[in-house]
Order: structure tokens, then C-alpha cells, then sequence
């Protein structure tokens, strides 16, 4: 986990802040994020099908880390813009794609011994991975130049690549049982069947909803933070700072996250990270510059520690024995979609009018949602109250 989303920031993380230093414009900047953002839902969804079809999610992982080396080598020998389009397109479907499969693999490991409470432990590595790895290319950016960017994308992949190697392979884990025909004997697997026994469940449909409403405003403005920061004077490590104050905390929320789902519904977990955004917004549109853009990722970062592991944790548990991956993936893909949404929306509002009118409009949809789960949440208590004084 540390080494795969140490690697995940090198080019996922910083990729508007390079193309921003290519001469890209605002307009390019959107039309690449937004590609990016399709690419990693067809990624999710290719990955998870192709892993719960042929069960070897060790070796699928390890090709898709390996087309990092590729798409460093592009980015190095790219004369004209669509080639950095076709290369950050090609990261984000195989190794942002892959996100899913990662942490399923997790989970279904866990879940062997009883311990996927446990997650949010193994996960909070990665956070530190990935705040790490900000800052680390941060200064290095700084003190090289972009020349170096290309040598950094090609160390993390190949230490993400000899991690793998070093894992045990995990056939026979709780998501393959009970296969049978369907992915195992006659190599069949349907994605249409996978589509429906997701969205029948009335309580993964629910909790899909309400994180992608989360994740509209969060996607809108986590993929334009190069194009902020930017915007409100900062630089490289401004940027690698800024990943790394929003990562840090995500270690305490994921280390806490199994006491806290212990005594509390996964909503009232999701109600706390929205709270947390909105104070998050409310503070950036108040000090108004990349320092308190950079700063208040502690309180981003302690909202995805939360949400993060209980919904991931809920959708696995929810999702049919036989298709927990594609169903895993296929979750992350309609949250996902979330972005692909949010992504255009937000580059429009940028361009066409500021920074500061992005995260307004991002901070007024978060306190509309925030109201709605609390409205829900509070007629739940109202009906278990009833419930109780009827027995």
C-alpha cells in the first residue's frame, strides 16, 4: 500500500502542475483532466472484470503497475500535447484503474481471519505513501527541475512492482468462492449480471448515492489543486505540501475508523466527513491563498480517512459473493462517474470565473448534502424511537 500509492501521486498528483509548466492552457488543462477521469472509470471496470474472470489479481495488478514504465518513457520523448494526453490517459486507466483491485485484494485477505476491520490500518499506509511522496517530488521538482520528474514516475514504479512481486498469490480468498461456472469452469463472466445484482441492493444503491454526492464536490476540486494552488501563488512544493498535509491525516481517521464503526453507522461516519469539508471551504474562501489551500488538507484528509474505509468496507460487504471485485470496482466506477460529472463543471467555472467561484459552489452543494443525510439520519432515530416505545 505505501509503495502502490507512493507511486499513484508521481503522475496522478502532479500531472496539472506538468502540464501547466508545458504551456498547456486553462481549456487544455480541463479537456486532460476530464480525459483522465473517463479513463480511470473504463480502467476500474476493465481490471475488475478481468480479475474476477480469470482470479490471478496478482498478476493483472503487476501488468497494470508495469505500464507506468511505458508511460514515463512517453512523457519523456513527448513533443506535442496529445502525446501527454495519450500517456496521463494510459496511467490513469491501468494504475488509477487498478485502485479497486488493490484494496479488494486487501480486504479479501483480511476477511479470510475475520479482521477487514482492520483495513483502514493497512490503508492508512498508504496515505502515508502518498503525503510522503508529495513531498519528496516537491522538493525534488524544486531543486532539479522537471527534468528529474520523468526518473521519479519510473523509481516508484518499479518499487511498487517489487512489492508485488513479494506478495503471496490469494486464490481461494472469500470473493472467488462459490464461483463455480460462472468464472471458474467455462471462464463466462457477465458484466450485465454484475450491473443488475449491484443495483438491486437497496442499501448499496443508498450508500453509492450519497458518496457521490461527496465525491462531486471533492473530484471537483482535488483534480484542479495544481490549477489552484497556481492560481493563488504557490509552486511545485506548495503542491507536494499540499498532498501531503491532505494524506497525513488520513492515517489517524483510517486507524480509528474500527472503533468508531463499531459504535456508529457508516452514515453518521460519511454526515462528519462532509462537516469536515465544509469547514475545509469555508476556511480556503476565508484566508483566500495556497497557504491555507495547503493547510486545511488536514481537515480533507481526515474526511477521507472516515469516509473512506466505511463505505468501502460497507459496499464489500454488500456486494454478491461472486462478484465482489467487479462489484467493488463497479461501485468505485459510478462514484467515479461523480468526477467525470464534476470535472467539466468545475474547469468551466474556473475559467470562466475564478478559483474562488469553484470552491463556493462546491462548499453550497456540500452543506445542501450534509442537510439531507442529517434530515435522514434524524427521522431514522425518530422511527427507532417509535419502534422501541411500541414493544
Amino acid at each position: 500500500m505505501f509503495a502502490y500509492w507512493a507511486m499513484i501521486l508521481s503522475v496522478s498528483g502532479m500531472y496539472t502542475m506538468f502540464i501547466i509548466h508545458k504551456g498547456f492552457s486553462k481549456a487544455e488543462i480541463g479537456l486532460a483532466v476530464t480525459i483522465c477521469t473517463f479513463s480511470t472509470l473504463l480502467g476500474q471496470n476493465f481490471i475488475g472484470y478481468m480479475a474476477d474472470r480469470f482470479r490471478c489479481e496478482k498478476k493483472i495488478l503487476l501488468i497494470s503497475i508495469s505500464t507506468g514504465i511505458v508511460v514515463a518513457a512517453m512523457l519523456m520523448f513527448a513533443k506535442q500535447n496529445w502525446h501527454i494526453f495519450v500517456a496521463v490517459a494510459t496511467w490513469t486507466f491501468f494504475l488509477n484503474g487498478s485502485a479497486p483491485l488493490s484494496e479488494a485484494m486487501c480486504i479479501g485477505t483480511l476477511k479470510t481471519s475475520s479482521e477487514q476491520n482492520k483495513f483502514g490500518r493497512i490503508r492508512g499506509l498508504g496515505s502515508i505513501g502518498f503525503g510522503v511522496s508529495g513531498v519528496l517530488i516537491g522538493l525534488l521538482l524544486q531543486k532539479f527541475g522537471w527534468d528529474i520528474y520523468y526518473w521519479y514516475i519510473l523509481a516508484c514504479v518499479i518499487f511498487s512492482m517489487i512489492s508485488v512481486l513479494m506478495l503471496t498469490e490469494i486464490r481461494g480468498v472469500a470473493f472467488y468462492k462459490g464461483i463455480g461456472k460462472v468464472a471458474g469452469e467455462n471462464g463466462k463472466f457477465s458484466f450485465k449480471e454484475t450491473f443488475k445484482e449491484t443495483i438491486k441492493i437497496k442499501q448499496l444503491r443508498a450508500v453509492i448515492i450519497v458518496v457521490f454526492m461527496y465525491a462531486f464536490v471533492v473530484e471537483g476540486v482535488y483534480n484542479y489543486l495544481g490549477v489552484l494552488v497556481s492560481d493563488f501563488g504557490g509552486g511545485p512544493l506548495s503542491l507536494g505540501l499540499t498532498y501531503f498535509f491532505d494524506a497525513t491525516p488520513e492515517v489517524v481517521t483510517f486507524f480509528l475508523t474500527a472503533r468508531l464503526m463499531s459504535k456508529y453507522h457508516s452514515k453518521w461516519l460519511i454526515l462528519a466527513a462532509f462537516v469536515l469539508q465544509i469547514i475545509r471551504l469555508s476556511l480556503i474562501l476565508i484566508f483566500n491563498s495556497s497557504l491555507s489551500i495547503m493547510l486545511l488538507g488536514v481537515l480533507s484528509g481526515f474526511a477521507f480517512g472516515l469516509i473512506a474505509t466505511a463505505y468501502k468496507t460497507y459496499i464489500y460487504e454488500l456486494a454478491p459473493e461472486k462478484y465482489k471485485i467487479s462489484c467493488v470496482s463497479l461501485s468505485e466506477s459510478i462514484i467515479g462517474l461523480s468526477g467525470a460529472i464534476s470535472v467539466p463543471v468545475f474547469g468551466f467555472i474556473i475559467i470562466k470565473f475564478s478559483g474562488f467561484a469553484a470552491i463556493s459552489a462546491g462548499l453550497a452543494i456540500d452543506v445542501i448534502a450534509a442537510f439531507i443525510i442529517a434530515k435522514d439520519l434524524y427521522m431514522k432515530r425518530l422511527q427507532n424511537r417509535s419502534t422501541r416505545l411500541t414493544y
